[in-house]
């Protein structure tokens, strides 16, 4: 099954996507008129790792998962955040929250068949920028928040910053010699994408935080963190034995598209 290119441009960089169609007759039985589900990447680990999070030569990525997800009868996108994979641009994780708003609008705009609104399944990162849109997206009818970070200030320490722009830089998100052009701003952006602020808001739709008990990136408090802040309906899974990288722990993806097979 072949995915279907979308390219969308926003703020003036060209971002990459692709639709996979639920077939017609679909391993789940699950009900009809499902929402659009979209998959949200994290930040990938390393240079020529497009929007995989480290993937190795054998792992299908993120368009193996959403093949997955198309099998049991979710049409499903996915696409490269800018910065990563096939999409231009730098790394930005607040203009991260302005790529899947304006894939979300542009899927209202020119297809009927998301009237059912959207899923969001976001990973780590991702998950982070899921719940900023979310909250803002009435149309987003449920969210998965895989691997999430609860805030990214005990993550990204502001004395580090030149290290941090240096990192980004040489695993291939920071491209262009003089991005960012204001250092300090790009962190204070970053720093602004804050789940567990705005989390709350997401009720009354369903929300479901999977984690890895044994995440070696994210603590689980922040799992925890952000449960205790949401509002109901809400699940907290910990899944024994996995680490960071949920979309390759088969027993975390078969949990997250049950819970979705049954909102």
């Amino acid at each position: 099954m072949l995915g279907e290119e979308m390219q969308l441009k926003v703020d003036g960089i060209e971002l990459k996507g692709w639709v996979y169609d639920a077939p017609s007759e679909p391993l789940s039985t699950a009900k009809e008129d499902k929402p659009m589900l979209i998959l949200c990447h994290g930040i990938p680990r390393g240079e020529n790792h497009p929007a995989e999070e480290a993937c190795l030569e054998e792992d299908e990525g993120y368009s193996g998962l959403a093949r997955r997800c198309a099998e049991e009868g979710f049409t499903t996108f996915h696409f490269n955040f800018r910065g990563t994979g096939e999409s231009q641009g730098n790394f930005d994780l607040k203009g991260w929250t302005r790529d899947l708003a304006a894939f979300l609008e542009c899927w209202k705009e020119t297809n009927e068949a998301v009237q059912n609104g959207f899923y969001l399944w976001g990973f780590s990162a991702g998950a982070a920028v899921a719940t900023c849109v979310a909250v803002e997206e009435e149309m987003v009818k449920g969210v998965a928040l895989a691997a999430s970070p609860a805030e990214f200030h005990s993550l990204f320490q502001r004395e580090e910053l030149p290290q941090i722009v240096d990192r980004f830089r040489r695993i291939g998100l920071i491209r262009d010699p003089q991005f960012p052009p204001l250092p300090e701003k790009w962190l204070a952006e970053l720093l602004s994408v804050n789940p567990l602020q705005i989390i709350d808001r997401i009720a009354p739709r369903p929300l479901l935080i999977v984690h890895g008990a044994e995440d070696e990136l994210i603590p689980t408090s922040h799992a925890h963190r952000l449960y205790e802040q949401a509002g109901h309906p809400k699940t907290l899974q910990m899944m024994s034995g996995a680490g960071h990288q949920l979309r390759k722990h088969g027993e975390t993806v078969e949990y997250c598209l049950e819970w979705f097979k049954n909102l």
